[in-house]
C-alpha cells in the first residue's frame, strides 16, 4: 500500500466508502500532489547470489538468497557487482580494528530486542562506516523468524540490503565452513539492482466528519494512516481497522458527542512529499484551528513473538507467538494530568497493553500534528515484524484491536465533555 501508487489510492478509496457505510454525511475524498523536489526511491528487481567455488566442492552451486531486500542504491542501480565477503559481526570500532574491508561487500549482524526501530541508531551508522572504510556494499543481517524481508535501517547512500535471519544462518554456517577449509577468500556474492526514483505523484487523504451537538466548531481528531510496506497488518492495518470501527460506533444513533469528530484515513508518511497528515492540516484550517486534541493510531495490536527452547532440523531457532499484544508506549504531548489519568483509567477498564509512564512520544503521523500547539495522543508498538514481510494478518490480535477500540471510544467521550483547561492546561 504504497502512498502515490494505485494500492495506496485504493486503500484509501476503500476507506472513504467504509465511512460513507456508517452514514455519515460529511465525507470527502482530499486529494493533492506530490511537493516539487521531492521523489521516492524504490527497488524494481533485484538479487543478491552466493556464488558457487570448486574450492568448496563438486557439487558447490550458486545460491540466491530470496530474503535480500535493498535499502539503497549506490552505484549498483542498473547494473552487477561481484565482490568477496568478508564477517564483521556487529561492526564496532573493536570488531573492525583488525577486519579489511576494502573492496569487499561486508556482513554486519543485528539482533533486534523487542522493538526493530531500536535497531535504527546503532546499525545505520556503523552500516555508513563500512563504506566510508572501503566496503563496496554492506549486507545487514536481521535475525528474526523465518526468512523475512526487511525494509528498515538505511545505511547513507551507499549499496546495501538486509538479509533474513534464515539466509543470515545459511551465510554464517558457509563462512564457518571456508574458515575451517581455509577457502574463505573464495566466498563471493554477485548483486544485481534495478531501482527507480519517482517524482510527480498524486494522493489523497480520507475525510469523514460528525459534526457535534453543542460545541461543532471543536474538533477531535482521529487519524489512521493508510499505507505499509508488504502486507503491513501491524502497520498499519491494526489502526486503521480501529479507525474505521471508531467511526461505525459514533455514527450509531444516539452516539453523537458535543464536539465533533473528525476521522482522517491519512495517505501517510511513507512516500516522500506525500504527507498525509501535512496536507490535511493545509487543506482543512478551519479543523486545523478548532481542534482541540489529536489522536494517532499507529500500530495497535501486533502479537509478541519471543525466541522458543526448540530448534528446526538445521537448527535455526523456532519462535512462539503470545496470545496477548505486544507492549504499545502511549504518548501526550502535554503531559496534561487529566489526560494522563484517562489513560490510566482507560487501562484499568479495558486492559490496553500500555507499557510507558508519562512521556510525550509523537512518532508517525504524531509528530506532524505538533504544529497545531495542542494535545496529540499517540499509540505507538514497534514489535520485531515491523516493516516486514512477517507482518501478516495473523500477527494482529483481533481481541487486542477491539481493546483499542473500546478504549478510544471511552477515551473520545471523556474528551468531548472535558473543558479547554483540563485537556490542555497553559
Amino acid at each position: 500500500r504504497v502512498t502515490g501508487f494505485p494500492s495506496g489510492a485504493k486503500t484509501i478509496e476503500w476507506a472513504v466508502s467504509e465511512f460513507r457505510a456508517t452514514g455519515i454525511a460529511d465525507v470527502e475524498l482530499q486529494q493533492f500532489d506530490q511537493n516539487e523536489g521531492a521523489s521516492i526511491w524504490l527497488p524494481l528487481s533485484w538479487e543478491v547470489r552466493l556464488l558457487g567455488d570448486p574450492a568448496f566442492g563438486e557439487e558447490s552451486t550458486d545460491v540466491v538468497l530470496e530474503s535480500a531486500m535493498p535499502l539503497s542504491a549506490g552505484d549498483l542501480s542498473g547494473s552487477s557487482l561481484t565482490a568477496p565477503l568478508v564477517y564483521v559481526g556487529t561492526a564496532t570500532s573493536t570488531e573492525l580494528a583488525r577486519i579489511d574491508v576494502r573492496g569487499k561487500v561486508a556482513i554486519q549482524k543485528a539482533i533486534p530486542q523487542g522493538h526493530t526501530v531500536f535497531m535504527r541508531s546503532p546499525v545505520g551508522p556503523r552500516a555508513q562506516d563500512l563504506l566510508d572504510r572501503g566496503a563496496v556494499a554492506v549486507l545487514t543481517i536481521i535475525d528474526l523468524p523465518g526468512n523475512m524481508r526487511a525494509r528498515d535501517i538505511g545505511c547513507g547512500g551507499g549499496t546495501c540490503f538486509n538479509i533474513g535471519g534464515r539466509d543470515g544462518r545459511f551465510i554464517e554456517s558457509v563462512m564457518d565452513a571456508a574458515s575451517a577449509a581455509g577457502t574463505t577468500a573464495d566466498i563471493r556474492v554477485e548483486m544485481r539492482l534495478e531501482s527507480e526514483r519517482f517524482s510527480g505523484l498524486s494522493a489523497a487523504n480520507g475525510v469523514a466528519i460528525i459534526p457535534g451537538t453543542s460545541r461543532s466548531d471543536e474538533y477531535i481528531v482521529l487519524n489512521a494512516h493508510a499505507d505499509a510496506w508488504f502486507d503491513g497488518a501491524g502497520d498499519n492495518g491494526d489502526g486503521l481497522a480501529v479507525l474505521i470501527a471508531l467511526a461505525r460506533h459514533f455514527a450509531t444513533l444516539g452516539m453523537r458527542q458535543e464536539r465533533s469528530i473528525v476521522f482522517v484515513a491519512s495517505a501517510g508518511h511513507h512516500s516522500s512529499g506525500l504527507s498525509g497528515p501535512g496536507n490535511f492540516v493545509a487543506m482543512n484550517p478551519e479543523i486545523a484551528e478548532g481542534a482541540v486534541l489529536v489522536v494517532n493510531l499507529e500500530h495497535t495490536a501486533q502479537r509478541n513473538i519471543a525466541p522458543a527452547r526448540s530448534l528446526h532440523e538445521d537448527g535455526y531457532r523456532e519462535w512462539t507467538m503470545d496470545s496477548h499484544e505486544a507492549p504499545i508506549v502511549a504518548g501526550i504531548t502535554n503531559l496534561a494530568p487529566y489526560l494522563e489519568g484517562l489513560v490510566e483509567r482507560g487501562i484499568e477498564r479495558y486492559g490496553t497493553n500500555f507499557v510507558s509512564g508519562p512521556n510525550t512520544m509523537a512518532s508517525g503521523e504524531g509528530g506532524t500534528y505538533r504544529r497545531l500547539g495542542v494535545p496529540v495522543f499517540t499509540t505507538m508498538q514497534g514489535p520485531p515484524m515491523y516493516h516486514t514481510t512477517g507482518e501478516v494478518l495473523e500477527m494482529v490480535s483481533t481481541p487486542g484491536m477491539e481493546r483499542m477500540a473500546r478504549f478510544m471510544a471511552f477515551f473520545v467521550k471523556e474528551v468531548s465533555g472535558a473543558s479547554v483547561a483540563q485537556l490542555n492546561p497553559r
